[in-house]
């Protein structure tokens, strides 16, 4: 795989000249003609990110398909708010796509305020993929199953690690069916909060494949269960936690839009190019061995997906206080 030019963004105040930045002029490009030049495809994750692993194998799957460069550029920061703000506020010529997901549309708009409307700006393309997420707990530490975890959060709260609001869902939903008492300490990536887990500084983590499928593998981590719908192909033996009775799960679905405004025979062009690399089973291999399942939904499908996710989430963001404080 060639190296590919990446552009990180960082910061707040780079978030503050997005926002000032007034949203393009549009640009509609003659479908005949398109695409032009090189394509841009946003990513808000740092590099190295599941998402940004997943959005260079689709770049490469896209070229071949358009006959066009995709870039990966990584938008990173603003609490996660710059991808998506960046991506609204492009040129809907179709040269920008860029990733959506539950953050995009109802965490990051749910937690503060954006320069963007998440159901109005965005054209969306498709669902490529859902993160496979699961619990676990260090490897030489007291917990080694669901079960005492939630028996030890009955008798004294148990801190767990996670970065993302999206990925800790199940374990709110484990609190409320069992009582015990969880309190989720937030860390800037996956990778630190795992680290945290095994250097016992929490008790458990929630996190993606990508992260912890590698400290499980060296025996640091033991994996608990399955927060997914379904278990993990490479630990069969681990249930889900549905399977054991509690009905928690941590939904991950991502995929990809343009902004808001582009000629509806490009948005049928790149929806298809995008359909036609997921249905190759080299692009599926790559996005399952990186721990993540490949999963094609077309926009409209997708759109709706996301949309039945928001009132299970949004209520959560309001009982952690994590939620903006009404107008």
């Amino acid at each position: 795989m060639r190296l590919r030019r990446r552009t990180v963004l960082r910061g707040s105040s780079a978030l503050a000249a997005a926002m000032a930045t007034a949203p393009a002029a549009p640009a509609i490009a003659q479908s005949s003609k398109w695409p032009a030049r090189e394509i841009s495809l946003i990513n808000p994750n740092a590099p190295g990110a599941a998402t940004d692993l997943t959005a260079r194998i689709i770049a490469q799957a896209l070229e071949k398909r358009l006959g066009a460069t995709v870039i990966v550029k990584n938008v990173v920061g603003g609490a996660g708010a710059l991808g998506p703000t960046t991506l609204a506020q492009s040129a809907p010529d179709g040269h920008t796509l860029g990733l959506v997901a539950i953050s995009t549309h109802i965490a990051v708009p749910n937690m503060m305020k954006v320069a963007y409307e998440p159901w109005k700006a965005f054209d969306v393309l498709g669902q490529v993929a859902a993160l496979r997420y699961g619990v676990g707990a260090r490897a030489d530490g007291p917990i080694k199953s669901i079960e005492e975890l939630i028996a030890a959060g009955k008798q004294k709260q148990q801190t767990y690690s996670s970065n993302n609001v999206t990925n800790v869902v199940a374990m709110f939903q484990l609190a409320r069916l069992t009582g015990a008492k969880f309190r989720w300490v937030v860390f800037p990536g996956g990778v630190e909060s795992v680290t945290a887990a095994i250097g016992g500084h929490v008790d458990a983590v929630i996190q993606t494949v990508t992260e912890m499928r590698p400290q499980i593998e060296a025996g640091k981590l033991r994996f608990l269960a399955s927060a997914a719908e379904k278990r993990w192909p490479y630990y069969p033996e681990v249930k889900t936690l549905r399977e054991m009775g509690f009905n928690a799960v941590s939904n991950g679905p991502f995929g990809y839009a343009f902004p808001a405004g582009v000629d509806p025979a490009i948005k049928e062009r790149m929806e298809k190019a995008l359909a036609e690399a997921m249905a190759e089973d080299d692009v599926r291999k790559k996005i399952d061995a990186l721990g993540i399942e490949p999963v094609w939904r077309n926009g409209k499908d997708y759109a709706a997906l996301l949309k039945s996710i928001e009132g299970e989430l949004v209520p959560i963001l309001k009982e952690t206080g994590m939620a903006k404080k009404p107008v």
